[in-house]
């Protein structure tokens, strides 16, 4: 089994690099209405439930070296291997239900960087934790965390942009601060304030190594970070405003931004990086997304907390009905070596796979 998964894998990898090559920036051929009603007709893939998890879960993240699964929740820390089927608990990164996993990076050393709320007063006390998996140890990385996006560079690094601060005059603001922590030295240096404040954003780094900063607290702004220059630059708003919303850079390297628009939102807004500007996707067969994941065939598939799930086709630029998942609130998502997508749950011990 582990070697047709590692087969699997292998090919998922040489389709990422054919994939990743940038297109001229023109705009997919609009569907027909015959490829529309082809492309709704049917409902693709299966879904299957994982092993019983250990707890609910918040942000799992995907460890390079092993093709495990790194779940740091709010009740404590769990792994799982999609091999054996079987979840497992580490050592915690703080004893159960007292802090909550916002989001994880995985460093390119193997590491995995978890940013987490502890309670406490003034919304609790923000910090960073890196999780060894050799050694299945945490540290404390001199990181200075504002509740905002954390996004790996190419350089390595990984930037810390946005959130959320404390102030005994003004109260709690959303910020524009950003950071640079490197990893190798444990240190982080401010690389000027984003053009603007930025809270429950997303940050999404495109093929020419920038990141992609899109709403949040001002939901209409978008702006780019250059890690060359350390310098924000702001860029056509959004069509639609988005908060809380999700973003999915597409093998062509423009990103897919959906969701966190309105209630009930099915809304597509697409970027162009190569010609600066917006236009819009088509819409999606479901609303109120809350996962959105970039499979090995270039697909995008999109599940929302009721179940209901869709692929989008770059080839035919549109989407179809996928087969329903489960209802529960989405704890992440996650592609694996094997191609399949791990959803896990913020209200019990369920998780379940994708097979496309």
């Amino acid at each position: 089994m582990k070697r047709v998964l590692s087969c699997l894998w292998l090919a998922g990898l040489s389709c990422l690099a054919l994939g990743c090559q940038p297109d001229t920036g023109a705009e997919p051929p609009a569907p027909s209405r015959t490829q529309r009603a082809e492309a709704l007709a049917t409902s693709p893939g299966a879904w299957s439930p994982t092993a019983p998890k250990l707890f609910a879960s918040t942000a799992p993240v995907l460890l390079r070296a092993t093709g495990e699964v790194l779940d740091a929740s709010n009740a404590g820390t769990q792994r799982y291997d999609p091999y054996a089927n079987t979840w497992s608990a580490p050592s915690f990164s703080c004893p159960q239900g007292y802090c909550d996993t916002l989001s994880t990076v995985a460093l390119p050393s193997g590491d995995v960087l978890a940013m987490i709320l502890h309670p406490g007063r003034m919304g609790g006390q923000p910090v960073v934790k890196r999780y060894t998996p050799a050694t299945d140890t945490w540290s404390y990385p001199a990181v200075p965390y504002h509740r905002g996006s954390a996004t790996l560079l190419d350089s390595g690094r990984v930037l810390y942009a946005g959130g959320i601060v404390y102030e005994p005059a003004t109260g709690f603001r959303a910020t524009a601060l950003a950071y640079e922590y490197d990893p190798e030295t444990d240190t982080a240096v401010p690389v000027g304030n984003m053009t603007s404040i930025h809270a429950e954003h997303t940050a999404t780094r495109l093929y020419s190594g920038q990141v992609l900063v899109v709403g949040g607290t001002f939901p209409d702004t978008a702006e780019l970070y250059d890690p060359a220059t350390r310098t924000w630059t702001a860029v056509p708003p959004v069509p639609h405003p988005r908060w809380r919303h999700l973003a999915v850079r597409l093998y062509s390297g423009s990103v897919m931004v959906l969701g966190g628009a309105v209630p009930g939102d099915t809304l597509v807004d697409v970027y162009d990086p190569y010609n600066a500007r917006w236009r819009a996707g088509p819409s999606l067969p479901i609303p109120d997304p809350t996962s959105a994941t970039l499979l090995y065939s270039g697909e995008v598939l999109a599940v929302n907390d009721a179940g209901q799930a869709a692929l989008y086709s770059p080839t035919h630029n549109t989407w179809r009905l996928a087969a329903s998942a489960t209802p529960t609130r989405t704890g992440g998502a996650v592609l694996l070596h094997s191609g399949q997508v791990l959803r896990t749950s913020r209200d019990s011990g369920f998780a379940e796979l994708f097979t496309p």
